[in-house]
């Protein structure tokens, strides 16, 4: 199977199990150089109901080397040229998830049940294990500004779209996820916590990610 053909992963996306009221909600996948994973992903979120876009944003330091944003346009995704595009889908939630969330994307759908219910402003998933050291700069961070994590931040999370609004523009690089979070602490949101097995593991993101982790928690208002 080609990995950059979209078409080729209908069939598998038709054995997704969907669930029958899911909430309303635009789909958002970070992916830098995921040709090979992108098209299920997409897929997958545009076969659940409640989906009303999804939406893929190049989330590396720069574009792009392979077919990605082309792959993701052919199955269905809009690719905007930045992330401020987001702010057309108002007033709907934005769940962020791994490019290769893949058939697993019901499962991220535990993130978006406490912002749809008005229990929480966000929720961010919390893996096990312990990270590399800009994910434990980041629970030790977070941890200083109020929210204990069971785990260590592994990049999917939920926001309202008011929430979303709060924590723009967003830090850089690995410092996104954990300044988003210290935005809405210190505004009084609710940012709740939500064990979920991440759909890959990531590669550890070096000093340079620690120092983006480190200046997020630090500069952000």
């Amino acid at each position: 199977m080609a990995p950059d053909s979209a078409s080729a992963h209908e069939a598998d996306s038709a054995s997704i199990p969907v669930p029958d009221n899911a909430p309303e909600c635009v789909v958002v996948v970070p992916a830098h150089n995921d040709a090979g994973r992108i098209a299920l992903t997409v897929l997958a979120a545009r076969a659940l109901p409640g989906v009303r876009a999804v939406v893929v944003l190049e989330s590396g330091p720069s574009a792009s080397t392979d077919s990605t944003r082309r792959v993701a346009a052919d199955s269905g995704a809009a690719v905007p040229a930045d992330a401020s595009a987001l702010a057309g889908y108002a007033p709907l939630p934005l769940l962020f998830l791994d490019a290769g969330r893949q058939q697993r994307v019901t499962e991220a759908l535990t993130l978006l049940g406490p912002v749809v219910a008005g229990r929480a402003d966000a929720t961010v998933a919390v893996g096990g294990g312990r990270g590399d050291a800009a994910a434990r700069l980041s629970r030790r961070g977070l941890e200083r500004a109020g929210l204990v994590l069971p785990g260590v931040l592994s990049g999917e999370y939920c926001l309202s779209h008011a929430a979303w609004s709060l924590s723009w523009p967003p830090a850089a690089g690995a410092g996104a996820l954990p300044g988003a979070v210290a935005d809405l602490l210190r505004a009084g949101r609710t940012v709740l916590p939500v064990v979920l097995e991440a759909p890959r593991e990531h590669r550890a993101r070096g000093w340079r990610g620690r120092r983006q982790v480190a200046r997020a928690l630090r500069e952000r208002r």
